[in-house]
C-alpha cells in the first residue's frame, strides 16, 4: 500500500522553492542555536550578478513556514532591485524568527553572524525590520560579510537616509510621468509608516510644498511627525488613509499593502513607497494599471538603502553614494517608458529589465 502523505503548508513553501517563475532559489539555509535562542533562515535567491547582498528582519512570524515564505520572497525581491540599481549584487535575505523586543541579546546576534560567516561571502547582510546599525555592529564582530554598521565600527551609518532619497527620486519620476513637472508641490501624499525610512520621506515631500498626511501604528512615530511638522494631518489607519482624497499613495511599513480590497478604494493615482512586496498576488500590477494608476516598482524605488551598503563595502562616500541613489529618477523614468511602449504595467517592465540583466551576467559567466 502507498504510503500518502498529507499536503502541507510546508510542501507549497517547497514548491515556491524550487517553482523558477516564483522562487528558482540557489539556496536556503535554516539556522538554529539552541543557547541564545536563534531561528533564523537566511534565502539566497541569485548570485549572477556577486555576492547575495540584503537585510536581516527580525519579526515574530506566526509559523516557522510563514518566516521562509518571508525569505524566500523577500531575497527574489533583493535580486531584482540590485539588478535595477546597477549593482555587482545577487539578491538574499534572512529573517530572524522571534519579538525582537523580548529574545534579542548579544549572544543571540553573535550566533547569526557566525551562520552568515559560515556562507564563506556568499551573503552580505545588513539591516532590516527589526535590526538597528548597533545590532550590525555585533553581527559584524562575527561576520566580516556585514554592512549597515555604524560610522565608527567603518560602516556607513542608518541606510534609510538613503531609502528615503531614492523614494523621494522615484515619486518625482512618477510625478512627471502623471503631471508633467517632477515634483510634488501642491500634491496630497498620504505616507502609511512613518518609522525608520518613512519619516525621512515625509522630510523630504514637506521641503518639496506637498500636502502630507501620515498614519502609524505607533502613535508615538506619529507624534514625532507632527511635533516637528504641524502642518502634516494624521488618521487611525491605513484603511483610512487610502480612502482619503490623495494624488499619491505610499506604502512605508510592511509588504502586502496592495490586494484586491485596498486597489479598489484607492484614491490616488500615483503608488510610490518604501514597503517591500507590496503586491499582495500577483495581477494587482493589472488591476492598478487599468484603474489608471501609475505604480512605481516598489524594489526599483526603494533601492536607496541597498545602494548606501553596498558603498560600504568599497570604504563609504556618502556624496558618492547618494549620487547613485539620485539615478532612481531616470531608472523610474526609463521604467515608465518601457511600460508604455510594450503596453505592460511598469511592475513587468521593471521585472523584464531586472531578468534580462541577470541572464546576460549568467550568460557571460558561462561563456568565461
Amino acid at each position: 500500500m502507498t504510503d500518502v502523505r498529507p499536503t502541507t503548508d510546508a510542501d507549497g513553501v517547497l514548491r515556491t522553492l524550487f517553482r523558477s517563475d516564483q522562487g528558482g532559489h540557489e539556496q536556503v539555509v535554516l539556522c538554529q542555536d539552541r543557547e541564545s535562542g536563534l531561528k533564523a533562515v537566511i534565502a539566497l535567491h541569485s548570485t549572477a550578478l556577486g555576492p547575495a547582498l540584503g537585510g536581516t528582519r527580525f519579526y515574530p512570524y506566526a509559523s516557522e513556514e510563514e518566516a521562509v515564505r518571508d525569505a524566500l520572497n523577500l531575497s527574489r525581491g533583493m535580486s531584482y532591485k540590485n539588478a535595477l540599481a546597477g549593482l555587482d549584487h545577487g539578491g538574499g535575505k534572512a529573517v530572524i524568527i522571534g519579538d525582537p523586543d523580548l529574545i534579542k541579546t548579544e549572544q543571540l546576534l553573535l550566533a547569526y553572524g557566525r551562520f552568515v560567516a559560515s556562507l564563506g561571502g556568499r551573503y552580505v547582510t545588513a539591516c532590516d525590520v527589526g535590526t538597528y546599525v548597533r545590532d550590525m555592529d555585533v553581527v559584524a564582530r562575527e561576520n566580516p560579510w556585514t554592512t549597515g554598521r555604524s560610522p565608527e565600527n567603518g560602516g556607513a551609518g542608518d541606510s534609510s537616509v538613503l531609502t528615503a532619497f531614492g523614494v523621494f527620486q522615484g515619486m518625482r519620476a512618477a510625478a512627471q510621468a502623471q503631471w508633467g513637472e517632477p515634483t510634488l508641490r501642491g500634491r496630497r501624499v498620504g505616507v502609511a509608516g512613518v518609522g525608520k525610512v518613512g519619516h525621512h520621506l515625509v522630510e523630504h515631500l514637506v521641503e518639496d510644498g506637498a500636502e502630507v498626511v501620515v498614519t502609524d501604528v505607533r502613535t508615538e512615530a506619529v507624534e514625532r511627525i507632527t511635533g516637528r511638522h504641524p502642518q502634516v494631518t494624521a488618521v487611525t489607519d491605513a484603511d483610512v488613509l487610502i480612502r482619503t482624497p490623495l494624488d499619491v499613495y505610499a506604502p512605508c511599513a510592511l509588504g502586502g499593502a496592495l490586494n484586491d480590497e485596498t486597489v479598489a478604494a484607492l484614491t490616488a493615482t500615483v503608488v510610490c513607497g518604501a514597503a517591500n512586496n507590496q503586491l499582495a498576488h500577483p495581477g494587482v500590477e493589472k488591476d492598478l494599471a487599468d484603474r489608471g494608476i501609475l505604480y512605481a516598482p516598489d524594489y526599483l524605488v526603494n533601492a536607496g538603502g541597498v545602494i548606501q551598503v553596498a558603498d560600504e563595502l568599497h570604504g563609504f562616500d556618502f556624496d558618492r553614494a547618494k549620487a547613485k541613489a539620485a539615478k532612481i529618477f531616470d531608472t523610474t523614468l526609463a521604467i515608465f517608458d518601457r511600460a508604455k511602449a510594450d503596453g505592460i504595467p511598469p511592475a513587468v517592465a521593471a521585472d523584464r529589465l531586472a531578468e534580462q540583466r541577470m541572464a546576460e551576467a549568467r550568460a557571460a559567466r558561462t561563456r568565461a
